[in-house]
């Protein structure tokens, strides 16, 4: 399996929902530490509920978490051991907030996991060098980490421009932020109007959802066949060992990160 442009357009047009890339603004002060400031969140403040009123707001949001988590898998149902929904002190500023901030961080992952995934596959067959265009393509000879590696830096570095700023337009929607009202997952620039039902539309996010985790079981299991050969039997036919560090994407980049492989 190998990993050239395919990939890489993938993670161009998929990691506009990709919170692995995503460092979130951390607020400190004398009240709480969180990932999200409620001042920074909202051009326009949301009038400040009751508690009353924000406990059932919290009530329905937890009740719609549940029910697309029954949906999605009606033998786990909702399952949440480490208690994330309960982390609504260091997160949001209410349960409801926590949970639309997990929605939307789940479905983010997904996207870029099915995207990977295509992009592993797609790209150990063809690259643009296979169509007629000029680039710094690696050889197909390569395994999809040793492809990164052969990237220059500058092409790697606008790979990283664009994913950042994808992220920024998802933070910065117009039709508001998705920790304030807006539909956890949905992002403007390439989802318009519908004409689907909103039953239609909730299977189709339970369906993203499955395929998405299924997908990161997917491109987990490709790294940890290159990583750690045989550990994948499925995939020892394919698989093409690497012996890098999959925690330094730019070590040939930068000298001083040749301490991450060496010790």
């Amino acid at each position: 399996m190998k990993v050239t442009s395919s990939s890489v357009l993938s993670l161009l047009f998929g990691a506009a929902t990709v919170e692995a890339f995503h460092v979130p603004s951390v607020q400190l002060s004398s009240r709480s530490t969180k990932l999200y400031d409620s001042d920074l969140l909202e051009k326009d403040p949301m009038p400040k509920l009751s508690k009353e009123e924000q406990d059932k707001k919290d009530d329905k949001a937890f009740t719609e978490l549940k029910a697309i988590a029954s949906k999605a898998n009606p033998i786990v149902n909702y399952y949440d051991p480490l208690d994330l929904v309960g982390l609504e002190a260091s997160i949001g500023d209410n349960k409801a907030e926590t949970i639309a901030f997990l929605r939307h961080a789940e479905i983010k992952h997904s996207r870029v996991a099915m995207a990977a995934f295509v992009g592993y596959c797609v790209q150990s067959q063809y690259t643009w060098s296979g169509v007629g265009l000029a680039g710094p393509w690696p050889s197909t000879d390569l395994g999809p980490e040793a492809q990164w590696d052969a990237l220059p830096l500058d092409f790697k570095l606008y790979i990283v421009l664009g994913v950042g700023f994808l992220e920024i337009l998802d933070e910065c929607d117009p039709e508001g932020h998705y920790m304030r009202g807006r539909e956890p997952g949905r992002v403007y620039f390439y989802q318009g109007d519908t004409r689907r039902t909103a039953e239609e539309l909730a299977d189709g996010r339970v369906k993203e959802i499955n395929n998405g985790r299924l997908a990161m079981l997917g491109i987990m299991a490709f790294v940890s066949s290159a990583s750690i050969p045989g550990s994948v039997p499925l995939l020892n036919s394919i698989s093409i060992p690497y012996s890098g560090n999959f925690w330094a994407p730019f070590q040939g980049d930068f000298t001083f990160l040749d301490q991450l492989t060496t010790n």
